[in-house]
Parts: C-alpha cells; sequence; structure tokens
C-alpha cells in the first residue's frame, strides 16, 4: 500500500489528474451502478414475493372449494337418499337382506359416476360391513385405505371430512355420516377422486412461475404436489414447514431457496411454494449486463475526455519545465509566453524574471570566478613546472654526499645503482609531457623516488605498498604524490630517530579514487593543518614559505581543487609525536585507449 501511495506521489502532475478523475468517475458509476442494480433486484424479489403470496393464496382458495364440492356433493346426496334409514336397519340374512344391499350399491354406482373423476366409492355402515365400488382400471386402493383409517377418529370428527392421499396418487375424501333427524351415527362413506382434479390448479400455477408448489394436510403430511424437485425433498426431510407460516430461506446444492407458507381456515390445508432464487433473478442477467456495458463505455469516455481536460491543464507546467531543465545546463533562456493567466501562467512570468536575474549574475560573477579560477591555476601550472624542473637541494646534497662516502667505503656496484636510480628519476620527472599520466607511471617514479632513499638511509626507512592493479590505469596529476612522499621522508627519518616507516595505498571508494601516504613521524598540530588546506592561511603565515614540503602539499591540494572541484582535494589527520596521514581524493578516470 505504502509503494502504491509512493508510486502516485512521485508520479507527473498530468498522471495524478488522470488517475483521480478516472479513480472519482469509477466509484461514483460503480456506486450508482450496485445500487440501481441492488434495488432492482430487490424489487423484482420483493414483488415475486407478494405474487407468490398471492399465487397460493389463490390456490389455497381453489383447493378449499374444490374439496369443499367433493364434500358438499357427498352430503347432498347422502340427505337426498334414504341411506340413513338403510344404513340404520340391521342386516338380516336370507332374502330380507337384499333390498337393503342392493339399495346402498345403487347408491355407489349413482354416486360414482356422478363426477367423471370419481375413481371409487367406499361405505361402512354402523356394524362395520363394507360396500365398494371402483371404475374399471381403477387401483385398488380401497383395501390399503381401510388399513390406514382410524374409524374411531372418523366418528370423533363429528361429520367433518377428512382427506388422505393413497399410494397410486388417488385422493380420499372420508367422513362420518349421521342420521339428520336422530343425529344417530350411521355409518362413513370415502369417495376416491383423481389426482389430477385438484393436480391442474398446481398445472396452471407452473404456467405463470416456476418452483415446486407442495400441498399438505391438516396433519402436515404431503397431500398434492406440483413437482417433486430435490430442493423440495430436502425441504421436507428438514421439515421446514412446520416451523409455521410466512417466509423462509435455506440452501440446498450451492443455491439459495425461498419458501412461502400459507395456511387455510381452520388449518385444513397448508401451501407451500418453493422458489430458486436464481431462477427468480434470471431476468436481471440483461439488468446486470447492460450496467456493466453502460459503466464500461462511460469509462472510456470519461477516461478520454480527463486525459484531454489533463494535457490542457499541465501543458503550460510541461512547457515551464522544460525550459526550466535547458535553463540549468546553458543558463540560456528564451522568453516563455504563458497560455493563460492563471496560477501556471503567473508562475511563468515569475520564472522569466527570475532568469533574467540569474544571467545577469551569471555574467557579472560566475564568469569573472572562471576567470579568475583559470589565472591561478594558470600561475599554479608554472609554480609546478618549476618544482619539476628542479630536485629539493637538501636532497641532492644528501645524494651527492652519500655517493662520494660510499666510492670511498664501498665498492662501485652500489655506486652505479645509486647514480642509475637518479638519473632514472630525473628522466621521468623532467621528460614526461603533459598535466596527467597513470596511477601506475605515478607509482613507479615513486618507487624509483623511495629507492634512492632506500640506499641513502639504508635500515632507517621501511616502505610499504597496498596497492590495487585493477586501478593502475586511472589518470592521476602528473607529480601528485612526490611532494607527500617527500614530506612524510623529512618528518618521518630527519626529525625524529629511530626506524621510519611509509605506508603508500591506493583504493577505491564510492567511485572515487583515494591515494594515501602515512608516516611514522613527528605529526602535526590542528592548526597547522588548516593551514595547509586553507589557502588563504597560507598566504597570512610567510614563515611558513620557506618550507619546500608545505609548498608541495599546498600546491596538490589547490590544484586537485581548481581540476576537479570542491569535492575532491587532500584530507589530513595526524596526531604530534606519533604520525600523519594524508589521503588524496580524486574521481576514478580511466585512461582513453
Amino acid at each position: 500500500m505504502r509503494t502504491i501511495r509512493n508510486l502516485f506521489v512521485d508520479a507527473k502532475l498530468r498522471t495524478k489528474f488522470l488517475l483521480s478523475i478516472t479513480i472519482i468517475i469509477l466509484i461514483t458509476g460503480l456506486t450508482i451502478s450496485g445500487i440501481n442494480y441492488w434495488v432492482s433486484v430487490g424489487a423484482i424479489k420483493r414483488n415475486s414475493g407478494e405474487f407468490s403470496q398471492y399465487l397460493i393464496g389463490q390456490i389455497g382458495l381453489n383447493i378449499d372449494k374444490l374439496t369443499t364440492d367433493v364434500e358438499r356433493m357427498a352430503f347432498q346426496q347422502f340427505r337426498n337418499s334414504s341411506l340413513s334409514e338403510k344404513l340404520s336397519q340391521l342386516p338380516e340374512a336370507g332374502e330380507s337382506r337384499y333390498p337393503r344391499d342392493k339399495y346402498i350399491n345403487d347408491f355407489l354406482n349413482d354416486l360414482l359416476f356422478y363426477e367423471d373423476y370419481y375413481l371409487s366409492v367406499l361405505i361402512i355402515d354402523a356394524q362395520d360391513q363394507h360396500y365398494s365400488i371402483r371404475r374399471k382400471g381403477a387401483s385398488k386402493d380401497n383395501e390399503n385405505l381401510l388399513e390406514r383409517l382410524d374409524l374411531n377418529e372418523i366418528r370423533d370428527m363429528r361429520g367433518r371430512a377428512h382427506w388422505y392421499r393413497g399410494e397410486n396418487d388417488t385422493l380420499f375424501m372420508v367422513k362420518a355420516l349421521y342420521d339428520i333427524a336422530t343425529t344417530r351415527y350411521v355409518g362413513i362413506i370415502a369417495i376416491g377422486v383423481e389426482s389430477n382434479y385438484i393436480g391442474s390448479v398446481l398445472t396452471r400455477v407452473h404456467n405463470l412461475m416456476d418452483g415446486d408448489v407442495l400441498i399438505l394436510d391438516e396433519n402436515n403430511e404431503l397431500f398434492v404436489a406440483g413437482g417433486r424437485s430435490e430442493a423440495a425433498q430436502y425441504y421436507l426431510s428438514k421439515t421446514m414447514h412446520l416451523s409455521g407460516t410466512g417466509k423462509t430461506d435455506f440452501d440446498y446444492g450451492g443455491k439459495h431457496y425461498i419458501s412461502n407458507v400459507l395456511a387455510t381456515d381452520y388449518d385444513k390445508w397448508k401451501i407451500v411454494q418453493i422458489i430458486d432464487v436464481g431462477q427468480l433473478t434470471r431476468g436481471t442477467e440483461s439488468i446486470k449486463y447492460w450496467t456493466i456495458s453502460t459503466l464500461l463505455v462511460s469509462l472510456l469516455f470519461a477516461f478520454l475526455l480527463a486525459a484531454r481536460i489533463s494535457k490542457n491543464i499541465t501543458e503550460n507546467i510541461r512547457v515551464l519545465l522544460q525550459r526550466m531543465s535547458s535553463f540549468t545546463l546553458d543558463f540560456n533562456h528564451e522568453v516563455i509566453v504563458p497560455r493563460s493567466r492563471d496560477e501556471v501562467g503567473m508562475l511563468t512570468v515569475k520564472f522569466n524574471t527570475m532568469a533574467e536575474k540569474i544571467n545577469d549574475l551569471f555574467n557579472s560573477v560566475y564568469r569573472e570566478k572562471l576567470l579568475k579560477q583559470k589565472a591561478e591555476y594558470r600561475t599554479l601550472q608554472f609554480e609546478y613546472k618549476a618544482l619539476q624542473a628542479q630536485m629539493n637541494p637538501h636532497f641532492l646534497y644528501n645524494t651527492l654526499e652519500s655517493i662520494y662516502s660510499m666510492a670511498k667505503i664501498k665498492g662501485e656496484e652500489e655506486i652505479g645503482e645509486l647514480i642509475y636510480l637518479l638519473g632514472k628519476l630525473l628522466r621521468e620527472s623532467l621528460g614526461k609531457k603533459g598535466d596527467v599520466i597513470t596511477l601506475r607511471e605515478e607509482l613507479e617514479f615513486i618507487r624509483n623516488y623511495l629507492s634512492i632513499h632506500s640506499i641513502i638511509y639504508g635500515d632507517r626507512i621501511e616502505v610499504d605498498y597496498a596497492t590495487d592493479e585493477e586501478l593502475g590505469d586511472c589518470e592521476v596529476p602528473k607529480f601528485i604524490l612526490q611532494p607527500l612522499v617527500e614530506n612524510a621522508i623529512v618528518h618521518g627519518i630527519e626529525e625524529k630517530p629511530g626506524k621510519a616507516l611509509i605506508r603508500i595505498a591506493c583504493e577505491e571508494a564510492d567511485g572515487d579514487l583515494l591515494l594515501t601516504v602515512t608516516d611514522n613521524g613527528v605529526g602535526m598540530e590542528e592548526e597547522k593543518i588548516r593551514r595547509l588546506l586553507n589557502p588563504e592561511l597560507y598566504e597570512t603565515a610567510p614563515s611558513e614559505k620557506k618550507k619546500h614540503t608545505n609548498v608541495g602539499v599546498i600546491s596538490v591540494h589547490k590544484r586537485i581543487r581548481i581540476l576537479y572541484g570542491e569535492g575532491y582535494g587532500l584530507e589530513i589527520s595526524s596526531q604530534v609525536g606519533e604520525g600523519t596521514s594524508v589521503r588524496v581524493r580524486l574521481p576514478r578516470v580511466q585512461t582513453a585507449e
């Protein structure tokens, strides 16, 4: 998250404008589209739920009417006949029983063919004598019905009808019969009707809305089902219909379902409708498609418009930035004509004024400073050439005296070596042209220089080299180390008794070349170090001009500063009585091949 924020902070102003406008439009569009889609889907679900409640209410009324018609018809047929009287008679044996049975059978036959959807009729008299009739081809559900019937329970219902569902989906209406005049129990009648008699109501519902419709009887047992999907079976197995009436949500098979339960009067029937929410909201896919399409088109148009607007806003800033970058390189300023009078235009006018003043300062100050530095550099060049053209008299005197002494005491071989090294040193110091040589050549000159001193001082001097061969091809100013090494010898050997240690090292650090000359001589105070590194302090101390080594060290420092800038030069660290370390910092520049 922080990385994204940093990228946004470091981005160009036009990118910030473009991203900001795009994000605002995207959030606004997504919010409006999401709310519209959510409200639309909610309205569809709500309206569908209300319509579902209305449908199952109509189903309840229709089923109540259909079942009541069968009950009323059976009662009217019973009331308009002499069946009550015949059932009240005790059955007799022989011929005297025949008229009673014939009347009952004729009643059954008339009742069976009263409606086409009647499949069977069963009468049980008070003495539990059974009389039944069924249509040809009808299933023998009467026998199964007799096993399920509880005659005492039917009798206790006092003429109120009870409906059963047979094993072959035949629907049975069962009710007790009572004599109208005496209200005495005379028997039980059961009428079997086709399941389609009530199932046709559910078929019409399926043409209006998808889903399973279940009709439960007063015992909460399945009576008629309009489809039996796995979800409906799961609903019944979990007895969710016993939780009461109203709306219930449940999940099955990775889908979400809504069930509506409605009970008719006296809880005679319960109508359950189970709806797949996915099927219910399938019409919203077109809404989702058009919403996403509209959002993408709007976002594309808004992005192009935002790109155009952001370009117009940042064009002046881009031009101003280009001119500022060009001005920092060559200080040549072309007047910028602002395209507007807004804050950017005012900033452009102020920049034009500032650039003109900087040009004036550059012409009056900076160029004068460059001329002064060039003159100072030429003076130093003359000093270096004069220093290169002569050797230290003290060094030459000691060298010649040593040659003279050794000529007397020792053989010619060592004297010859000393003379050879001296000649080679003089040739290298005076013979090389140019102001820049390689580090390898400079180190070779120092080795020859120190070899002469090693012969002169013998065991009193010890030299240690810590150099990197990969840095040998780096460019260094000519005659840059000799004044430092000479200073180490003068203060490390001549002014302090004992063995002198001189260490010369070169290394690379942060892309720069570091050359270090260290000795164990007498050291120097901090004040003297400040005078050596500060030309102004050096000029105010005439007594120091007499010391040749100080002139060389100061010249080295000033020469490096002029050639490479203020970030380069000498760094001196010293402790009185312990020694001095002089570090030369130069840019690492490889010799061009």
